[in-house]
């Protein structure tokens, strides 16, 4: 009875101590699973946040070189010179470069800039199509009336240099916004057409009256 009663105890001590391995491996393992769930969600906020931060560095870097594309992007204009030498060809035709902002935002200042290199300048540009409209000052004007010379050279300089801006074909010249303005040497009472002859354009008279130009 004895023997009975010591293999009983050993029995249950030995349940007991299994009972107590199995919880402790059941820990373990919940313990284990819950530290590598930790690392997985780590990771993935790691590689999240490596992934917005690429994202926004891409953005910044296409945003910045749009803007530097922008700034130092040009557009090449053709400055014609005549001299009394020869009124059909030009004497020499010089290339200046512009801001293609400033070309597309003020067209008036970017033409002036062209025209920095010769006497003339003008009030205001305006394009409707390919028609550009452009207004001088009395005083420049009455350059184009300083002989004969001076008239056919600085009416060529003019008209050759506003035709052969991008996507230009007529030009229309005011003098202080009053149109159909003429004088001794130069005619504005028309329109300047670009063409293939040999002087690189033609002028159409208006039936308009015209008025002269005061001294």
């Amino acid at each position: 009875m004895n023997k009975d009663k010591k293999l009983i105890v050993i029995v249950g001590v030995l349940f007991v101590f299994i009972i107590i391995l199995v919880a402790l491996l059941i820990y373990a393992t919940n313990l284990y699973n819950k530290d590598d769930t930790t690392a997985v969600n780590t990771t993935i906020s790691t590689n999240s946040n490596l992934n917005q931060t690429s994202d926004s560095t891409l953005v910044e870097s296409q945003q910045s070189a749009s803007e530097t594309s922008s700034v130092d992007e040009k557009v090449d204009l053709q400055l014609y010179f005549y001299d009394a030498d020869d009124y059909k060809k030009p004497k020499e035709i010089i290339i200046v470069s512009v801001d293609k902002k400033l070309y597309q935002d003020n067209i008036t200042e970017a033409i002036n800039k062209v025209f920095e290199l010769t006497p003339l300048k003008i009030n205001k540009a305006e394009v409707d199509g390919n028609l550009i409209t452009v207004d001088l000052p009395k005083e420049v004007a009455l350059m184009f009336n300083s002989g004969s010379a001076g008239g056919i050279t600085y009416t060529n300089t003019l008209a050759m240099t506003l035709l052969n801006l991008p996507g230009i074909e007529e030009l229309e010249v005011t003098v202080d916004g009053v149109k159909g303005v003429e004088a001794d040497h130069f005619d504005f009472n028309g329109k300047f057409v670009k063409d293939e002859s040999e002087f690189g354009f033609k002028f159409n008279k208006s039936d308009m009256l015209s008025k002269e130009l005061e001294f």
